[in-house]
């Protein structure tokens, strides 16, 4: 039984909703099902009765929750009680990184870190977009990146990083290709590439609003796990490819993007952090982040 099974398995368990499970673990929806379907094989029993409204324990999961619940915290509890005796706590610094975009203004920090604290060690923890908050204030990183605008919180500090908008990748001979921006409404007359929902449902849900408040169906021709798919889908002639204009960076041959109008487009990133003990790693860090 690994361990990453079984706290994929006790956050559903806890919150019986498998988005917010997976964003309080820190992985993908997607690789979260696929941990609980490890651990169901592994059990030979389901642990979860699942529809498109509801999830609950079978009489199993509740079995393994009961008896795995203890293991587990004093299994945490040792973990750190470890980390600050070898002193380990003390030379990482965890930095949750976003899903699905490029981390252009990553590597200046690390290294701005690594020139004043050369043994430190960076542990990058793959994070859903929206938990940057949460996953700071309960100790999974010591800072996070989230789309702006982050949640005001009285205990953390934020700072924009990155500022952008939102773009749709096309053909260069594309008819779209021709035009300085793009109407909505232009727009939604085409087949379009999004991303997953499950990745960023505020910033899907938004999107989705804005084209169809121009009274058309959207028109949705495949959903991007990954945004280095995108792109070759547009070239394949699949659709426009809708996403952030910091997701990519460099524009492959034969495709151009080409920003939206007729409402605010304005998107960014947000770093957010906790003023605490963990300030003397962080602010050499910092140092190394764009300043907007």
């Amino acid at each position: 039984m690994e361990l990453k099974h079984l706290r994929s398995f006790h956050a559903v368990a806890d919150l019986l909703h498998f988005r917010k499970a997976a964003q309080r673990v820190g992985v993908t929806q997607p690789a979260l099902s696929q941990h609980v379907a490890k651990l169901e094989a592994e059990v030979g029993a389901r642990l979860f009765e699942r529809d498109r409204r509801k999830v609950a324990l079978t009489p199993a999961g509740q079995s393994l929750r009961e008896d795995t619940a203890a293991v587990l915290e004093q299994l945490d509890r040792a973990l750190e009680s470890a980390r600050r005796v070898g002193g380990l706590r003390d030379k990482t610094l965890k930095v949750g990184q976003l899903q699905y975009i490029s981390h252009a203004f990553l590597p200046p920090a690390i290294q701005s870190l690594k020139r004043a604290r050369p043994e430190v060690l960076v542990e990058l923890i793959e994070m859903p977009t929206n938990d940057a908050v949460s996953a700071v204030r309960d100790g999974r990183v010591d800072i996070g990146f989230g789309m702006s605008p982050v949640p005001r919180a009285d205990d953390l500090v934020t700072r924009a990083v990155v500022r952008g908008q939102w773009v749709v990748w096309v053909p260069t001979q594309h008819p779209l290709a021709a035009l300085r921006e793009v109407p909505l409404d232009r727009l939604a007359q085409e087949p379009l590439l999004l991303f997953e929902r499950s990745i960023n449902p505020h910033a899907y849900d938004h999107l989705v609003r804005l084209i169809s408040s121009t009274g058309r169906k959207v028109r949705i021709a495949h959903h991007v796990q990954q945004p280095q798919h995108g792109v070759p889908l547009v070239l394949q002639g699949v659709g426009c490819f809708v996403v952030g204009s910091y997701v990519i960076q460099d524009a492959p041959r034969g495709a151009v993007s080409r920003p939206l109008c007729g409402f605010p487009n304005e998107l960014g990133i947000t770093a957010v952090w906790k003023p605490d003990g963990r300030m003397e790693l962080l602010r050499p860090f910092l140092a190394g982040l764009p300043k907007r």
